[in-house]
């Protein structure tokens, strides 16, 4: 499949007319069936039926109920797509607006002037507004599939997870999300602002927005709201809202191609607990595997099996988390190539052999996870590792891989179904099957799964990475443009390679790249074999000192991070957002190295190795807080000296924070004692609220009602700051916060006048003077 050319509009015989109401569609002397359907105000669903199959995603929509009325209408024999009061946001091209060439369909939607462009899913164009691309939704394999001078550092389009959403800004007028839920490759074409990228004229882009797919049903989720976030929450929750992570998810991974059992696992647990840095997962590459043989852990690496060094490890709060490819190795004997060649679960080529590619044992074979049947047979392996002793995974290489092998030869469904119209969600179908094995193995236990591929609904069963990246200035930057992406798109729960995969990372690199990610939803530093070691303790000095606060810093605020997540799996909001998020101000969205970690907090870190200056952007009409050097600083752009031991890290006036109460050198979080940050200047007069969650953080048990809410609030008159602490769940436990403001006035909490004590905090920068509330 060609990654750089595609379908033009010139090609399609369109629709010169379009039903006045729900029915079919006539496109020369083809027939179409048309439905829209409803799901509140601002949700509604159009497919078309005819040449394609009945919708292949393997996962479900999760809509509310239907309805009368919402966003997508046919009138005057248009589509139109507007917002609840009635304005149109935008509609369908009259007469060039609904084609189809073959089982190729498109849509070209008119767009007001001044519109914008957001998400695309993962996207490598270090861009958060997306005018003026072509690009097309294919999983691939970067590193081989493209060629080392592109992803070394340049983007590479399209990459490794697929999430076919576009969400438009409609100039003042509103904001529309378009998803298609459909697994064939999606095509999408945006109106362009840079001439830069047209260096003949044939390349500007259309005029129009043009979303289209090469197979599949069209089948289109259209969401309207008036502001980003809302769009964002409702997205969010159609494609299935990250479940509460394990809370030890949350914190330092560890990982690198080359460790490979038990030595090496116990010497990085020695290291970190002698340097007193925590690290929540110990992850292991291809070496722990018996010559690359799934499900089959080598002897040598691990001589005392698995479980005894889960044990020793656990003492520390650290799992292990291995790697499983979906590739089985083609070798007769080996017990997993046996039993599935048996019970018949391989994908098939076209001659009706098993598929054969050439990845890490040599001649593969794969699992068809298109099949509910091969779930069943897979999780069955999954539940033998799990109890093996092994606390999480991580599946790689599902895009699928399958190395100098054409991979259109791998066919689904006992070959019937084309490689196309299923290579999406290959590695969906591998993360819902490995979910099954792993609560079978534990059933009140919340699965933690990676997975570097995947697609439409992969939100509810895996965190995500972004894939294999370089140890240079570039992936840096992209950390943030891709993340942001993603979390506007569907998956929240994601993060980079920390420090960069392939490369050597300096300890001016480590240094920024631990920084700017310290606070990203997923953090591990993984790099490959035959680069320098890039753990914190194998740099030296003020490197060292420098990752390892950034490492504490995490733990420090995972009580903040936690309820974030919570937070979203009740109403979608992201943990990671773009400025303009929060705040409507002009131009926002061309901020591409600054970010949001919930509503309280902004950063802007460093994003080049060797940076020791910075402009910042600081949005709204109120105050922010500098942690670095403890003073306020008034919204606009600014520019700052960054030494290497600091990052830019701001506090929105009157944002509430929950902390632990000092700086952690352990894995241990404590949750019912949380330490409760409230920065607010003299003078403030607003009000903010943020709700704290405290749980066992581990089990589903808070599903039913075995969680504890704090709801605080904080409300500045002008004259004095009132803090109230209500308790709106007590299941877990009663929450006892202690808190702590960053400026002397009088303060009440729960309406008793309070004491203010001098203390020392030192979060990114100098060692700032605050004070800890007393009663």
């Amino acid at each position: 499949m060609f990654f750089t050319k595609y379908p033009h509009p010139a090609n399609f015989a369109f629709a010169q007319k379009l039903p006045a109401n729900s029915g079919s569609v006539s496109i020369g002397e083809i027939s179409l069936g048309l439905s829209i359907d409803h799901h509140g105000e601002n949700i509604s669903r159009l497919t078309l039926s005819g040449p394609w199959p009945e919708n292949l995603s393997l996962t479900d929509i999760i809509a509310p109920e239907k309805t009368s009325c919402g966003p997508a209408q046919l009138d005057s024999s248009n589509l139109e797509l507007r917002l609840s009061n009635g304005n149109t946001l935008l509609d369908l091209v009259p007469q060039q607006g609904l084609g189809i060439n073959g089982r190729r369909w498109i849509m070209q939607f008119r767009v007001p002037d001044g519109a914008r462009y957001y998400g695309m899913g993962e996207k490598n164009f270090g861009e958060i507004e997306l005018s003026g691309y072509r690009t097309v939704f294919w999983n691939t394999d970067v590193w081989s599939d493209f060629h080392w001078g592109q992803w070394g550092g340049n983007p590479t389009d399209p990459s490794y997870f697929s999430t076919p959403y576009i969400l438009v800004k409609c100039a003042d007028k509103g904001y529309v999300g378009i998803l298609v839920h459909n697994p064939s490759p999606v095509f999408m074409e945006t109106p362009g602002k840079d001439d830069s990228r047209v260096f003949v004229e044939w390349q500007r882009t259309s005029e129009h927005l043009t979303i289209g797919a090469y197979d599949g049903q069209p089948d289109l989720w259209i969401i309207t709201g008036h502001t980003a976030a809302e769009v964002t929450q409702r997205v969010n929750q159609l494609v299935g809202v990250t479940p509460t992570p394990p809370l030890w998810s949350l914190g330092f991974h560890q990982s690198r191609w080359g460790y490979g059992g038990e030595k090496d696992l116990f010497d990085l647990d020695d290291n970190f607990n002698n340097e007193k840095i925590p690290c929540s997962g110990l992850w292991l590459d291809l070496d722990y595997m018996d010559g690359f043989r799934i499900f089959q852990t080598s002897n040598e690496m691990f001589p005392n099996g698995v479980q005894p060094v889960a044990d020793k490890l656990a003492k520390s709060g650290r799992r292990i988390v291995p790697i499983i490819d979906p590739g089985v190795k083609f070798e007769p004997g080996y017990r997993v190539y046996d039993d599935g060649n048996k019970q018949d679960v391989f994908c098939k080529n076209p001659v009706g052999n098993e598929f054969i590619g050439l990845v890490w044992p040599g001649e593969t074979v794969f699992p068809d996870f298109t099949k509910r049947s091969v779930w069943d047979w897979w999780r069955g392996y999954t539940k033998e590792f799990r109890e093996s002793g092994f606390g999480a995974c991580w599946v790689d290489m599902n895009d699928p891989s399958t190395g100098p092998v054409d991979p259109n030869d791998m066919l689904f469904d006992d070959g019937k179904t084309s490689h196309a119209e299923h290579r999406n969600q290959y590695a969906l179908g591998m993360q819902i099957a490995t979910h099954k094995g792993f609560l079978d193995a534990k059933p009140n236990e919340r699965p933690f799964i990676l997975s570097r591929s995947g697609f439409i609904g992969s939100s509810q069963y895996s965190a995500i990475w972004t894939g294999d990246n370089c140890s240079n200035d570039f992936y840096l930057k992209l950390s943030i443009t891709t993340s942001i992406g993603m979390a506007f798109s569907g998956h929240v729960f994601n993060g980079p390679d920390v420090g960069g995969f392939g490369g050597d990372s300096s300890p001016e690199l480590m240094t920024r790249w631990q920084q700017a990610c310290f606070l990203f939803p997923f953090c591990r530093n993984h790099s490959t074999a035959g680069t320098r070691n890039q753990e914190p303790f194998a740099y030296e000095g003020a490197a060292k000192n420098n990752i390892a606060h950034y490492i504490r810093l995490r733990y420090k605020f995972l009580p903040y991070l936690y309820s974030l997540f919570a937070q979203h799996e009740e109403t979608g909001a992201p943990i990671l957002r773009p400025l303009f998020y929060e705040f409507e101000s002009g131009g926002l969205d061309e901020v591409c190295d600054q970010f949001l970690v919930g509503s309280g907090i902004l950063q802007a870190p460093i994003i080049e190795a060797r940076g020791k200056e910075r402009d910042v952007v600081l949005p709204g009409n109120e105050p922010w807080w500098h942690s670095s050097t403890g003073d306020w600083r008034e919204p606009g752009t600014m520019s700052l000296q960054v030494p290497m031991k600091n990052t830019p890290l701001f506090f929105r006036a009157g944002a509430i924070v929950p902390m632990q109460k000092h700086l952690p050198s352990t894995t241990e979080i404590d949750l019912l004692n949380p330490r409760i940050l409230i920065t607010a200047p003299k003078g403030w007069k607003g009000e903010t609220q943020f709700e704290f969650v405290a749980d066992d953080g581990i089990s589903f048990d808070y599903r039913d009602g075995k969680r504890s809410k704090l709801l605080i609030t904080a409300k500045g008159d002008g004259k004095a700051l009132h803090i109230t602490a209500d308790h709106t769940a007590t299941g877990f436990g009663e929450v006892t916060p202690e808190f702590t403001v960053v400026e002397h006035v009088p303060v009440t909490v729960n309406g008793q006048a309070a004491t203010l004590q001098p203390s020392v905090i030192r979060l990114t920068g100098r060692a700032d003077t605050v004070f800890n509330v007393t009663l």
